[in-house]
């Protein structure tokens, strides 16, 4: 009933006007019983383990487990009721009935030429994809250039050898005058330096590239699809508007490796040419914010505090900084957030995204979803009588 449209709780009507009993033998169905059966993985043939977690050994108080622990799942465990595309389906259907979508497959679009070949356009109120997507998508688009640093560097006469040199980190530095996002589990926030490279510009399209690891920004206009608000005026100028992605943004978290609980900092690097404009962030170069309330301040990720701390945080940088002050010369001028980006090369950074098509789910046809109703209806209305 759920594929063929109908809500939870129009299901939950319907149960309850045909006389049927509910788990507990309540005559009264609710919208969030419907919704646990929907989504419970038994009924496909699995079982996920670890639904639940104890935060205290004192008062054995059990919480539900959002990704607070690892959970383990057997696929196949029993005999399935309902195949396992159409339990997919439904629950791609619950969780983009979250934001307002109604599709069941809503599609990742993938940029397929130019420098911003293999970036996925994020829409905030997409939720039903996972990082995998995200990856299949993006490497749906491969390059033939290799990224790495060749490993013999031939200098021209008198040229220096930077080998044993490192480009020092702008984490290091005063950050005024740099382009910078923020991060939190539920929103994006730019500051006025970057809002200030794209002129009279509101909108934007965030694009992810998932194997790189880079985050880019470019200007669009209100009509674009997956356009999302930077900014708003305030007294004649434009200044930040935090966007919010409780949608997309615990997906990205997962894809970066991030800790739900912190905040992150990322400085960024702008890139003009001719009318052609986008700032480009390396997800991998953060500034931590660890609450002061976390009982292990260096747990996330291996990240190691700072010394600058306020009553509510504490800073902290990625743990292999330690012993650097940045990345090897030859390797940081082989960044793909460098190389692509160069005055040689076409960046067609306007370039449309065009839809990722996953592997279609064999969905029960919708005829017979509605004959299998009908004929389900009939055999409780015969039972009853």
């Amino acid at each position: 009933m759920y594929l063929n449209g109908s809500s939870t709780q129009q299901i939950a009507d319907s149960l309850t006007e045909l006389g049927c009993k509910t788990k507990k033998n309540n005559d009264v169905w609710s919208s969030s019983t419907i919704l646990q059966i929907l989504q419970n993985e038994r009924h496909c043939g699995d079982v996920l383990a670890r639904k639940t977690w104890t935060p205290n050994y004192l008062d054995h108080k059990s919480r539900k487990n959002n990704q607070d622990r690892n959970q383990y799942r057997k696929v196949g465990h029993h005999e399935a009721i309902i195949s396992r595309d159409d339990f997919i389906a439904v629950q791609k259907l619950i969780t983009n009935a979250k934001y307002g979508n109604k599709e069941i497959l809503p599609e990742l679009h993938v940029i397929q030429e130019g420098s911003l070949s293999g970036f996925i356009s994020i829409n905030p109120r997409w939720s039903g994809f996972k990082a995998r997507d995200y990856f299949e998508a993006s490497q749906s688009v491969l390059k033939p250039a290799n990224m790495n640093v060749p490993d013999t560097i031939t200098a021209s006469a008198g040229s220096f050898d930077l080998r044993d040199y490192e480009v020092a980190r702008g984490q290091f530095f005063s950050s005024v005058g740099r382009i910078s996002v923020s991060f939190s589990y539920k929103q994006i926030s730019f500051n006025k330096d970057a809002i200030r490279k794209f002129p009279n510009i509101k909108f934007v399209e965030l694009l992810i590239h998932p194997s790189s690891k880079l985050l880019a920004i470019r200007p669009c206009s209100s009509e674009t699809k997956n356009k999302v608000q930077w900014s708003r005026l305030k007294d004649g100028q434009l200044i930040p508007k935090p966007i919010s992605g409780a949608a997309f943004l615990p997906t990205l978290y997962e894809i970066f490796k991030w800790d739900k609980k912190c905040k992150y900092r990322i400085l960024g690097v702008a890139h003009q040419k001719d009318n052609e404009n986008v700032l480009i962030f390396n997800m991998d170069d953060t500034e931590i914010r660890i609450p002061t309330s976390t009982n292990d301040v260096s747990a996330p990720n291996n990240n190691m505090p700072d010394t600058i701390s306020d009553s509510k945080s504490v800073l902290a940088y990625p743990a292999d900084w330690m012993n650097s002050f940045g990345n090897n010369y030859y390797t940081q001028s082989q960044a793909p957030e460098l190389t692509e980006f160069t005055a040689d090369k076409n960046w067609q950074t306007a370039s449309e995204s065009k839809p990722y098509k996953e592997p279609e789910l064999q969905t029960t046809p919708k005829e017979t979803i509605i004959q299998n109703i009908k004929n389900i209806i009939t055999e409780i209305k015969g039972d009853t009588q």
